[in-house]
């Protein structure tokens, strides 16, 4: 026998555990949203006490209008857990790794043999698992993942599971009403930073060749489905996460050429980079930055032909505020820009000075960004940064502030970005890591509304590398990837053939951004302080270090949200 329980997305079940179920799951959604949920199930001993075998071979069945999309839940070791973290995480196989699992559509009638004689039986599409009686296993579900918009009602999904010789095993049931209006688009620009080394390096692939291109492609389209829409423009190797001296692998769009006087600049390269982005779905784009990480003293490393042959004409030695380098930039920019305004990028083009200034940094980074200033001017710059200073002296116009110091700039700009890496994740505050609550990974979209954030960033799509470049890991075994924290480096796991695989984390952030997007459809429909007032009543005041203490009071909310549209909506 397996026993099978219908969860939401939220619910932890591991292989050693799993919660009671909920006989009581009421969901609601609208027509172009995605939606998922889990069945748990585990083999278990029948009423007649005869004991069951260690692991059974079975079928599911899906029967429903919708379109849904089925994955096996792959689970990770969280071996270590960060002392910041309160309550300290138990260590053991954690769920995030999600499995696409194909059905064979083809298979409508089949004919079998039950051991007695043959039968005919009318199949449907079949899904093949497999149960065990020692751990639990999970099924993730993903209703109308591509956003095309269904039809308005109550919709029943039926879960059926048979066993190989197609007898009834189990069944569960959901029905989901689809509520008749569209969220509107999203409007929050959302950034992982996407590392083309990691990729090139992790499946030996040479850089920008047609090869890697299509890899790429690959690796981008779930980031789209998940709501992310800006992507890095590597015009020069970034100069992000590498100690000093050290170099990363190159990766630079643009081809330069230096005749000792002068520059000039072929855009071929970067121009087919932005084509294959724009292919997937990417409608903004972020500009490397121009000065080196944590500080703005140096210039990145940049390439270029001279006198026929290609070398590195900056890098660790080249001071930011150089003759050369800033005679290098006064010629570039207005070039690139040139090519982005033909491109109609201009103005969903993010420029970065360098990533992360401190305090201590203040006076390089001003000396650094005024030497281009007046050729940004009417472009969109910010940064990555935690201290106030920077937004207040007017050095960054949008402040892309970290979480654990966003409540300072709250309220007082206009354009304000928000970012985390993996450490702010004590004291409540949001983050995406594999260990963390998942209603504290997907309070961040309730968090991006009420802080009025026009974008949100993250450093790490892709990087399968360790701290500072160092070693290349696979996360499926290492979920580290030589960080103190599970999850933070990446939103995808490489697969063995060249394809990416989503994740839990990846999920629970995009379904965070579709909260967001109700807030605002609720707002466009009955104004700001009703979307406030529903917050405050069950989230508590909007603050970085206030998340759900449980799943439940996520859910609970968002379901009020929804009723609260419908009654706007039957109001009009």
């Amino acid at each position: 026998m397996i026993q099978t329980k219908i969860f939401d997305s939220l619910t932890l079940i591991k292989p050693d555990s799993c919660p009671p179920s909920n006989e009581t799951l009421n969901f609601s959604l609208f027509r172009n949203e995605p939606f998922s949920f889990q069945m748990a199930y585990k083999l278990y001993d029948s009423p007649d006490e005869q004991k069951t075998s260690e692991e059974v071979h079975f079928f599911i069945r899906i029967e429903s209008d919708l379109n849904i999309s089925t994955y096996h839940v792959g689970n990770v070791p969280i071996i270590h857990s960060f002392s910041k973290i309160t309550p300290k995480t138990p260590h053991g196989m954690y769920p995030d790794i999600l499995f696409p699992k194909k059905t064979n559509p083809e298979l409508k009638k089949e004919i079998i043999h039950n051991g007695i004689g043959y039968r005919y039986i009318e199949l449907g599409e079949k899904i093949s698992l497999r149960a065990y009686n020692d751990s639990w296993n999970t099924v993730w579900f993903t209703v109308n993942e591509q956003s095309i918009p269904c039809r308005a009602g109550m919709h029943k999904i039926k879960i059926e599971l048979f066993d190989i010789g197609y007898n009834k095993m189990s069944e569960a049931e959901l029905t989901l009403e689809i509520i008749d209006a569209l969220l509107p688009e999203q409007s929050l620009v959302y950034t992982n930073w996407f590392h083309n080394d990691c990729l090139a390096d992790y499946y030996g692939l040479e850089m920008f060749s047609d090869e890697y291109f299509k890899v790429m492609a690959d690796f981008l389209a779930p980031a789209v489905k998940n709501g992310m829409n800006m992507v890095l423009l590597p015009a020069f190797t970034p100069p992000l996460d590498t100690s000093i001296g050290e170099e990363r692998m190159t990766v630079q769009l643009v081809d330069i050429e230096f005749d000792g006087q002068n520059y000039s600049f072929d855009f071929s390269l970067m121009k087919k980079y932005i084509e294959v982005c724009k292919s997937v779905g990417l409608k903004y784009f972020e500009h490397s930055h121009f000065f080196t990480q944590w500080g703005a003293a140096h210039a990145p490393k940049i390439i270029a032909t001279v006198s026929g042959k290609k070398q590195k004409i900056f890098g660790w030695e080249t001071d930011a505020s150089g003759e050369e380098y800033v005679k290098f930039l006064r010629s570039y920019i207005p070039k690139v820009k040139e090519l982005l305004k033909n491109e109609g990028l201009l103005e969903t083009t993010l420029f970065h000075i360098s990533d992360e200034p401190s305090e201590k940094h203040l006076d390089t980074y001003k000396k650094s960004l005024s030497n281009i200033e007046d050729l940004l001017s009417d472009c969109l710059v910010g940064d990555a940064l935690s201290d106030y200073k920077y937004y207040e002296s007017g050095l960054v116009k949008t402040p892309i502030a970290r979480t654990h110091k966003v409540m300072d700039f709250v309220g007082k700009c206009d354009n304000l970005w928000v970012y985390y890496t993996g450490g702010e994740c004590y004291n409540g505050l949001s983050n995406r890591l594999i260990e963390l609550p998942r209603e504290r990974n997907r309070m961040m979209g309730t968090q991006l509304y009420s802080f009025n954030a026009k974008g949100f960033l993250h450093w790490g799509y892709n990087f399968y590398y360790g701290r500072h470049c160092h070693g290349l890991y696979n996360p499926m075994v290492d979920p580290y990837c030589g960080f103190p924290n599970a999850g933070t480096t990446y939103s995808v796991y490489p697969d063995i053939n060249r394809k990416p695989l989503q994740s839990i984390h990846q999920k629970i952030f995009a379904e965070g951004l579709i909260d967001m997007r109700a807030l605002q459809l609720l707002e466009q429909l009955a104004g700001r302080k009703v979307c406030d007032e529903l917050i405050e009543n069950h989230l508590g005041i909007p603050d970085a270090y206030n998340t759900p203490d449980a799943p439940e009071k996520l859910i609970k909310f968002r379901l009020a949200l929804n009723d609260k549209i419908k009654k706007y909506l039957k109001e009009e």
